[in-house]
């Protein structure tokens, strides 16, 4: 799989010099984070921390595409942007929570992997009206990272209510009651189910 996106790129690398791109690149981080969290289910995984590191990789460049890049046309992307945004902010998210002493011995900075989800949230948070797809998708990822990471304290200085608390709170219950239930395809959520310590 790997090989066969190398491949791609060589043939399409030019595309990825265009206007507005990001949305490619995108797509092609995905397609290598995907097989990657596919081949955890695999009893020939990879060995070592390799894996580990190019899957915390592709989903912090993910986010931070999407986050770099807002414009005024944001709010009118497909879903499947938002989709593979959420599915890498999940990943992230769980790498962390599985990982977290691993990921500190190799020099990960945790509070600013925690700051980079909790900006990812409140970026979909702010993205068109309260009934658009991404504030939706913002409170699933809210609720998981209440869930793996509830000691997590914002460095980024972002003001949270009494009224706020009580309304995550909710959106919580009602979420985390079975998240795979909702849809598991679009956030991958059988894929969260996986014990990731088996394979790395």
């Amino acid at each position: 799989m790997k090989l066969a996106l190398q491949s791609w790129l060589h043939d399409w690398a030019d595309l990825f010099n265009q206007p507005r791109s990001q949305f490619l690149q995108m797509g092609f981080h995905f397609a290598h984070l995907l097989a990657y969290c596919q081949s955890l289910k695999s009893p020939q995984v990879m060995e070592g921390d390799s894996l580990l590191a190019e899957m915390m990789r592709l989903s912090q460049t993910i986010i931070n595409l999407a986050i770099d890049t807002t414009d005024e046309r944001t709010r009118h992307l497909t879903d499947h942007i938002y989709h593979i945004v959420t599915f890498s902010t999940l990943t992230l998210c769980r790498l962390v929570h599985t990982y977290e002493s691993t990921l500190r011995a190799a020099g990960y900075d945790i509070a600013a992997l925690d700051d980079l989800i909790q900006r990812l949230i409140d970026w979909l948070n702010s993205i068109g009206l309260l009934c658009h797809a991404a504030h939706m998708l913002g409170d699933i990822v809210s609720a998981r990272f209440k869930r793996l990471r509830p000691n997590f304290s914002s460095r980024i200085g972002v003001g949270v209510t009494s009224d706020d608390e009580a309304a995550s709170e909710i959106d919580y219950q009602f979420l985390s009651a079975d998240i795979a239930f909702l849809d598991p395809e679009y956030i991958g959520a059988d894929l969260f189910n996986l014990d990731f310590s088996s394979g790395l």
